[in-house]
């Protein structure tokens, strides 16, 4: 019987009223670039979330069914456009590796779920007419 996944903690998706005669309805979600390059989004920023849940990359990648090397790669983009650490891994050893969040993670982090409430408000405010 195959493990069932494990619900992603939150939603970026934001959706304003729907407009019954025209059958429109604004949708959107964000995300930050930096340099043109995706810095953090919604799928991210979960990942940031399961590497603080599980304590290492690999437990967190298997929990959003991600391959290890995409999981890795998305960190290393992270830490990179953030100029500072993200995530400090710690390779496998005798003791095990793993992976922790940073405080500028953690702020990272909180600063996403933060303009996601502020863009849902705004997006539910908005009237299609």
């Amino acid at each position: 019987m195959p493990k069932p996944k494990a619900p992603l903690e939150r939603n970026a998706l934001a959706s304003g009223p729907e407009n019954q005669a025209a059958g429109l309805q604004l949708k959107g979600r964000i995300w930050l670039e930096k340099d043109g390059r995706t810095f953090l989004s919604w799928g991210r920023v979960v990942l940031l979330e399961r590497i603080e849940q599980h304590g290492t990359l690999t437990a967190a990648a298997r929990s959003m069914d991600m391959s290890y090397s995409h999981a890795w790669n998305l960190v290393e983009q992270m830490n990179n456009l953030a100029g500072e650490p993200l995530v400090e891994k710690q390779a496998g050893g005798q003791k095990g590796g793993g992976a922790r969040l940073t405080p500028a993670g953690e702020k990272a982090r909180d600063d996403f779920w933060r303009l996601v409430k502020q863009f849902q408000g705004w997006v539910e405010r908005r009237r299609i007419d």
